[in-house]
C-alpha cells in the first residue's frame, strides 16, 4: 500500500495501491497505523471509490472515520488524537436566481409544479461551474430564454438548508438575448412567462420576500465580473466581482 506525506505532516493513501486480498489489506493498514503512531504523524486520509467499498470496514476498524462523500467515492480520515483539527467538509450549497427585465419593462418569472405564485428563474450552481454560466444555464432550462449575466445585485444566506448545510444564493441581473418562452425543464417548471414588473410586485400570490427583494435591486448596478491580468497561475480565481468605480 502506497502513500505520500502532505505538507501538514499527514499522509494520503493511494487507493489504487490497496491489496485486493482482505487479510493483506488489514495487514497493510495495521502497518501504516503503526508507522503513523511511531513517527507521530498527523491526519491520515483515504478516498475509496465504490469499487473499493469492501475496504471500508478495514479502515474504520483501524480508527478511520467518515469525512465526506460524493456519488462514487467516500473519504475517510484518521485523527492522531480525538481533538485533532480536521478541515471542514463544504459548509454551503450555492444557488443563483435571475432578474431578467426586457425592453418592455416585463420581468421573466416561473411557476414550479405544485406551487402557487411566480418566482425568479434559478437553481443550484453545479460543482466547478461559474456563477455566470450557472444562471445563464438555469434561465435557459427553465424558460427557454437566452440571457447574459451582467452583475450580482444581492445575495441571501439560509440555515439550515439541504443536507444540514447553509445556503448562499446570488441574485443576478441579466440581459435577455431572446424573448420566446420555451420551457425545457418541464418536469419541474409548470409555466414561464413575462409579467409587467409592477403587476408582479403587487400580486399577493407571489412570495412577499421575493417581491421586496426584486423591488429593491431590480435596477441596481451591482457587482460586475472583473478580469485582472494578475489573476493567473495556481491560485487563479474563477470569477472576481467588484463594484464599478
Amino acid at each position: 500500500m502506497e502513500f505520500k506525506r502532505d505538507r501538514f505532516n499527514g499522509v494520503i493513501i493511494d487507493a489504487a495501491s490497496l491489496p485486493d486480498a482482505p487479510q493483506a489489506l488489514r495487514d497493510a493498514v495495521d502497518a501504516l497505523v503503526a508507522l503513523i503512531e511511531h513517527e507521530r504523524l498527523a491526519l491520515a486520509w483515504i478516498t475509496l471509490p465504490l469499487s473499493n467499498a469492501q475496504g471500508i470496514p478495514v479502515f474504520t476498524a483501524a480508527g478511520f472515520s467518515f469525512h465526506s462523500c460524493l456519488t462514487d467515492q467516500l473519504t475517510l480520515v484518521r485523527r492522531p488524537f480525538e481533538q485533532a483539527f480536521v478541515p471542514f467538509i463544504p459548509t454551503h450549497t450555492v444557488g443563483a436566481s435571475a432578474i431578467v427585465i426586457n425592453d418592455a419593462g416585463e420581468l421573466l418569472v416561473i411557476k414550479e409544479r405544485g406551487t402557487t405564485g411566480f418566482k425568479l428563474p434559478g437553481g443550484h450552481v453545479d460543482a466547478a461551474e461559474r456563477i455566470q454560466d450557472s444562471i445563464e444555464r438555469e434561465v435557459l432550462e427553465e424558460t427557454g430564454v437566452e440571457s447574459k449575466c451582467e452583475s450580482i445585485v444581492a445575495f441571501t444566506t439560509k440555515y439550515p438548508y439541504q443536507f444540514g448545510k447553509s445556503n448562499i444564493h446570488f441574485i443576478c441581473r441579466m440581459t435577455a438575448l431572446t424573448q420566446c418562452i420555451n420551457v425545457l425543464d418541464t418536469a419541474e417548471i409548470e409555466e414561464a412567462t413575462w409579467v409587467e414588473l409592477q403587476a408582479y410586485l403587487a400580486d399577493p400570490c407571489n412570495s412577499l420576500s421575493n417581491r421586496q427583494l426584486v423591488s429593491d435591486v431590480a435596477f441596481s448596478q451591482g457587482l460586475v465580473c472583473t478580469e485582472y491580468s494578475a489573476n493567473i497561475g495556481l491560485h487563479k480565481k474563477q470569477e472576481i466581482f467588484t463594484a464599478p468605480c
